[in-house]
């Protein structure tokens, strides 16, 4: 544990106001402490205790969340304090397209002094669980912004004129200050407007929001992510400062989610984590969250040891049909270097041991194998 940052996190979100969120931040720390400083884990425990829901208290000077006139639901998500408990996975175009964004807006008064303004909008484009969302949240957190999500669900209204009017509103609140604003499902209210299915209003709608990006304030960020790119209005991609793509994570970045996951045992599952990444590779950054978080579960509902879960879960993907024959040798391969025998290997990976040799060759045999010999 990092004392140190653990202790300005929860001042901030202290003096923010955020009962809730410090609420969490205690329970992440019972979990962490619980084997290290069991005396801490067990005081935490009382105090949280002692806490009850309640409404949460507005910072000084912070403006009324807007409200649907009808349901009178809240049309924003506000964070006022963003907390990033580990530092995220990205490809690498994403990092420094993030990180340069960050620079900017250490060096903005450089920027205006030279003219330029620094980046106020950008384009999130990428398949669902890819980190769009995520990135959102790690600038709001490193630039030390609030956060505004829209809530597209409230937003959305059957009235018409009702869902515009929502809009204007959220895009309002957020000029007034310094935020970060996430326009999240951009595609759904930035449909293109030659689309005959859509009414007037709607196509009125995508007018505005192009405004908007064109007069965002220089102090404000604004974000629009979207898993349909397709979807947009052409005039869409010339309104924003930056276009960032998401890809699919490669087999590396998911090996490194995994490890991370694995907290402290993945130097001793390393050639588990290379399997199962070669068997995972295609799937988004949430995706192998899902997935092995699923095997860590069955670990310890089935009292196992998760070196057997997480082989289990490499033998169902390569089995369900979506991993090809190359990645099922590395798969393989994986599995004999960290003391599966061949026949085991052939029956999870789902290919025969005549494949496996013809592959991997006939001298290459099991760690344990090797290690016994050894001894």
């Amino acid at each position: 544990m990092n004392i140190e940052a653990d202790f300005v996190h929860l001042a901030r979100l202290a003096l923010a106001g955020r009962r809730e969120d410090i609420v969490a931040f205690v329970r992440r720390s019972i979990r962490r402490l619980q084997s290290q400083r069991p005396e801490l884990a067990e005081q935490l425990k009382d105090i949280a205790k002692l806490v009850t829901s309640g409404n949460i208290v507005r910072g000084p000077g912070q403006h009324p969340i807007p409200v649907d006139s009808d349901t009178r639901m809240e049309l924003i998500r506000r964070e006022d304090v963003v907390v990033i408990e580990e530092q995220p996975v990205w490809a690498e175009e994403v990092h420094r397209a993030l990180t340069e964004i960050v620079q900017e807006r250490g060096q903005e008064q450089q920027l205006l002094g030279a003219g330029i303004q620094p980046s106020r909008s950008m384009l999130f484009v990428g398949p669902p669980g890819v980190g769009k969302t995520l990135a959102a949240r790690w600038l709001a957190a490193t630039l030390e912004r609030p956060l505004v999500t829209l809530d597209l669900a409230a937003v959305m209204s059957s009235f018409l004129g009702r869902t515009g009017s929502n809009i204007r509103m959220v895009l309002d609140y957020a000029h007034r200050s310094p935020s970060v604003l996430l326009l999240d499902e951009f595609d759904a209210i930035a449909k293109r407007r030659d689309d005959a299915t859509e009414v007037g209003e709607l196509k009125r709608l995508v007018t505005v929001l192009l405004q908007a990006v064109d007069d965002w304030p220089s102090e404000g960020i604004l974000i629009a992510a979207t898993n349909h790119p397709d979807l947009l209005d052409p005039a869409v991609w010339r309104r924003f400062d930056r276009i960032v793509s998401f890809p699919l994570p490669s087999e590396a970045h998911i090996a490194q989610v995994i490890g991370n996951m694995l907290d402290g045992l993945s130097d001793d599952l390393s050639q588990e984590v290379v399997a199962l990444a070669a068997s995972l590779c295609g799937h988004s950054y949430s995706e192998v969250v899902r997935e092995v978080n699923s095997a860590r579960r069955a670990a310890v509902l089935n009292g196992t040891d998760i070196r057997s879960a997480l082989a289990l879960l490499a033998a169902r993907l390569c089995r369900s049909g979506g991993v090809d024959v190359a990645q099922r040798i590395e798969v393989a391969r994986s599995l004999i270097e960290s003391g599966h025998s061949r026949r085991e290997v052939a029956r999870v990976v789902g290919i025969s041991r005549d494949t496996i040799k013809k592959h991997l060759g006939p001298s290459m045999t099991s760690g344990r194998r090797r290690q016994t010999r050894g001894t």
